[in-house]
């Protein structure tokens, strides 16, 4: 689900050509690697993506020998990962080809994105900065700096790896500009450019209310608020609660640093009771297990939460911080609030790049904080299996480790720019005690985890690991080595898949791989038990490559035993059996949309899995391709469907069509806040805006096909929605919080109530209520909270600010009002406040927005100031206004 492409890529590589004498060679040592990390200057700059149409792009690579010594041809070899295929009309058939004119150079697919060059017998060495240019091809295009992936290194035989120091690390400083129409966009027909200072002010059309538009998010059903009315909460208020309430009032009492008592006071408690809550007629939402009421008495100086189920307490705890005004006290207020959906997610992938424990426990804290129950862990993809399993142990001694193997050193392949040593970004995993240590926080805050082991593709980890297992064993002669085998070794099936893999599909066709399921179910059931037991297993299921398992010979001897026709039957048979061994269980069992599908988008036949509920993340919805539709097909045929858009709910695409956002685009070149927030999952059709190329694009014109707009008949089985993080662009905690946050807020907003514009059947009105409640969304989170988020230093997102120049005056303004807008004449070095009261200065300015806390900035844009005889008076007087401002920062930094 994570990448879908179609195009095709040209690079180009420029190396550095000497007068050695061709053929050259040398020996390899440790020395030369050292030498080749520490003095290879490394530079990647796209060219074009359109002069080859819609399938190349051009760009190069150029190598700069910055040393004093010559580097000669070798059996050395530069490793990298590029994220499109090389070559793809020759490296589909074979795995290795020249490169050059002349060629000098081989390259080859090693596995995923990974590929390494190596120098021909032509190669005649590197001196200092006489470059060469070597043209390659390359599937689909670049106009992402993300998309170039750090850490090149260098290798050889009998050497330790070195990456290459000018391409360590995040800054990905080696890559060039992406400062032309034929850089930022990915084919001619792709509408999308970077959004100018202007273009963005015209986004950030959000008004200023001069603080929070919504006292509580995510907005409450109903709500009576009295302003005029405070009370203080002091340290002699206490906390009393019913019986099976012990849970939440320990948490409110940590919360609030209260005590707990047995018998309540008259007043100054807070009252946590267990009751059922009554709605007016036409506003209860359902979901009234989680449904809850919150008083606040300022005459009696009481505050009651009351609820049927601790989770719904739990709701009304986190609601109780916002009813505070400016100064701290709490506000007259009645609430009667319930979840629009049951099932309100957060999916987060720890394979591609790793997050530790702590980062998912301050997930945890701030998806509780907005109401979210559900935490989708997908803890095994491709590019590394993160849980440990007892009884499989290389799943995380090998599976969870990406290096270059030395000596005795079993590990999978780098990948995504992880580097060449399991010190580097990539490696890592949970231990049976962090998992649980995880389930603890969750069951703590009321929110389910599910834990996703994807199979039977993205499985290039496990199937790795479970090889190790049967080599050792085999070694030590041990009887049952192939127990646990994933793979048939008399299968040469050849495919690709979306991510470039060649062999990351488990066997359907050998009893191994049950077992193997069957024991790694049975290992998270134990982990689970006494904390969190475990409800739904999610076999992942999605992007199993065509071409796996056609030339199988134990898939055919199985074909021929049951009656199986083609690759779609072993595809039923596989989730058929992995159905039963979940049902063995007495668990739930979830897969991405594909896993329940056939080739030819039918359902399969849910009843046929004898399990209770079946849950399917419906996620493709790129209009132009008609499969929205799934969402609906499998609802319709009784499944579960938990809506997973990737156009407006997938948070590893960009916020902004521009090349310094990270993240992929394979759904949406871009989705920001303000489209999550207005993502309508009771009406999916009614989303439709753009093709991905950014052309305008209608839902009567996707409904001209009446099979691309199935109608959703049963609609009970939409049960909820759910943000995604991919992670193969977040490597860093700080970028995995850029990427998550506020979108995450945004998705709470819409997971637990339903705005009236989305029942609103005209367009144009629908859009301007749309716009109207935006602008209340977007000034709660510029006033109220982000500062929320600096307070537990969290990374999100600040988004530029947008500018322009009306009547020779510079206006600006944040996408969430609150943010305060600075400028600078002097190319960052001091910064002044925008208002926009004060005289500007001329000439070429450069902005940022503050974060909440005022501690970090946005990206800085540019804009220019015409000059006028108010600006040209101005810039006499500003020297003395710089260093006034320059003082003021200097006393504030030092308070």
């Amino acid at each position: 689900m994570s990448q879908m492409y179609c195009g095709a890529v040209r690079i180009l590589f420029v190396l550095t050509a000497t007068a050695f004498v061709p053929g050259l060679s040398q020996v390899v040592d440790q020395a030369t690697i050292d030498y080749m990390a520490s003095n290879l200057d490394v530079r990647f700059n796209v060219i074009s993506n359109i002069e080859g149409g819609d399938e190349t792009f051009a760009a190069e690579i150029i190598l700069t020998n910055k040393g004093g010594q010559p580097i000669v041809r070798g059996d050395w070899a530069i490793h990298f990962c590029h994220i499109r295929l090389i070559q793809p009309d020759r490296l589909v058939d074979v795995k290795s080809v020249n490169v050059g004119n002349p060629e000098i150079l081989r390259v080859t697919h090693i596995d995923g994105c990974l590929y390494k060059l190596e120098p021909l017998s032509t190669f005649s060495g590197l001196t200092t900065d006489i470059p060469t240019n070597i043209p390659l091809n390359s599937s689909h295009w670049f106009v992402s700096k993300t998309d170039v992936m750090p850490n090149w290194f260098v290798a050889s035989n009998n050497t330790v790896p070195r990456i290459i120091i000018s391409t360590a690390g995040e800054s990905l400083d080696f890559v060039g500009p992406f400062d032309t129409e034929a850089k930022w966009k990915r084919y001619e027909k792709d509408l999308y450019n970077p959004f100018t200072a202007e273009a963005r002010y015209e986004r950030n059309g959000a008004t200023d209310l001069k603080g929070p538009g919504l006292m509580v998010v995510p907005t409450p059903v109903e709500m009576d608020l009295q302003m005029n009315k405070t009370m203080m909460l002091t340290k002699d208020w206490v906390v009393m609660a019913d019986a099976g309430l012990e849970k939440d009032a320990n948490f409110l009492s940590r919360k609030l640093g209260l005590r707990i008592v047995s018998n309540p006071p008259s007043s100054r408690v807070i009252r946590l009771v267990l009751a059922a809550v009554s709605f007016n007629t036409g506003t209860d939402p359902g979901n009234n297990n989680e449904s809850y009421t919150l008083r606040v008495d300022t005459a009696a100086k009481k505050i009651t939460i009351t609820s049927p189920t601790g989770l719904g307490i739990l709701h009304g705890v986190q609601t109780l911080p916002c009813l505070r005004n400016e100064n701290g006290d709490y506000m007259e207020t009645t609430i009667k609030d319930a979840p629009r959906y049951g099932y309100r997610g957060m999916h987060v992938d720890v394979s591609r790049n790793f997050q530790g424990k702590e980062e998912i426990m301050q997930l945890l804290n701030i998806m509780a904080m907005y109401k979210l129950n559900r935490l989708h862990l997908h803890l095994t993809d491709d590019e590394g299996w993160r849980l440990q399993i007892p009884g499989l142990e290389e799943l995380t001694t090998v599976g969870a480790n990406r290096c270059i193997p030395r000596g005795n050193d079993q590990c999978i392949l780098p990948q995504l720019g992880s580097g060449p040593s399991i010190s580097t970004p990539g490696s890592g995993f949970y231990t049976v005690e962090d998992y649980q240590e995880i389930l603890t926080h969750a069951e703590d805050r009321h929110i389910e985890v599910i834990p996703e082991l994807d199979m039977p593709g993205h499985a290039y980890a496990a199937i790795v690991a479970m090889k190790a297992r049967y080599t050792n064993l085999t070694a030590a002669n041990h009887a049952n080595a192939s127990a646990f085998l994933l793979e048939d070794f008399n299968d040469p099936s050849k495919y690709h898949t979306a991510q470039w893999f060649v062999d990351n599909a488990i066997n359907p066709c050998i009893e191994s791989t049950y077992t193997f399921v069957d024991h790694v179910v049975s290992e998270m059931v134990k982990m689970h038990q006494n904390i969190q037991p475990l409800k739904i297993f999610h076999m992942g299921g999605d992007e199993v490559a065509k071409g796996a398992w056609v030339n199988s010979t134990k898939c055919k001897e199985m074909r021929v035993r049951l009656g199986l026709n083609d690759s779609d039957d072993l595809m039923r048979y596989f989730v058929n059996r992995v159905a039963a061994i979940t049902k063995s269980y007495n668990l739930n069992m979830a897969a991405w949309e594909d896993g329940f599908l056939d080739s030819n988008e039918v359902p399969y036949n849910v009843n046929s899995f004898g399990i209770n509920n079946v849950y399917a993340n419906a996620w493709q919805n790129i209009w132009e391709w008609g499969v929205a539709n799934r969402a609906y097909k499998l609802a319709n045929a009784g499944y579960k469907v938990i809506m997973s858009q990737a156009t407006h709910l997938y948070f590893d695409h960009p916020y902004e069509p521009d090349p310094e956002e990270r993240g992929y685009y394979w759904a949406t070149r871009f989705t920001d806040t303000m489209k999550t927030f207005g993502f309508m999952p009771d009406d999916l059709y009614a989303n439709v805006e753009t093709k991905r190329s950014g052309e305008s694009y209608t839902k009567e014109q996707l409904c001209e096909k009446p099979e691309n707009c199935e109608k959703l008949n049963m609609k009970d089985n939409v049960v909820g929605i759910q943000g995604h993080l991919w992670s193969e662009t977040s490597r860093t905690r700080d970028q995995f919080q850029y990427m998550v946050y506020p979108r995450l807020i945004a998705l709470a907003e819409r997971a637990w109530h339903k705005a009236a514009w989305e029942s609103e059947p005209d367009k144009e009105k629908r859009n301007q209520m749309r716009q109207e409640d935006w602008a209340k969304f977007a000034n709660s989170l510029g006033y109220r909270e982000l500062q929320r988020l600096d307070n537990m230093s969290v990374a999100y997102r600040i988004p530029p600010p947008g500018a322009r120049v009306e009547d020779g005056k510079l206006v600006a303004r944040s996408a969430f009002p609150g943010l305060k807008v600075q400028y600078s004449t002097d190319q960052g070095n001091t910064w002044c406040d925008y208002t926009d009261s004060k005289e500007m200065p001329s000439g070429t300015l450069q902005l940022v927005t503050r974060s909440a806390d005022m501690k970090r900035t946005s990206r800085k844009v540019e804009i220019q100031v015409p000059v006028t005889s108010a600006t040209s008076q101005m810039s006499h007087s500003l020297p003395l206004v710089l260093t006034i401002v320059f003082i003021q920062q200097f006393v504030m930094a030092r308070r």
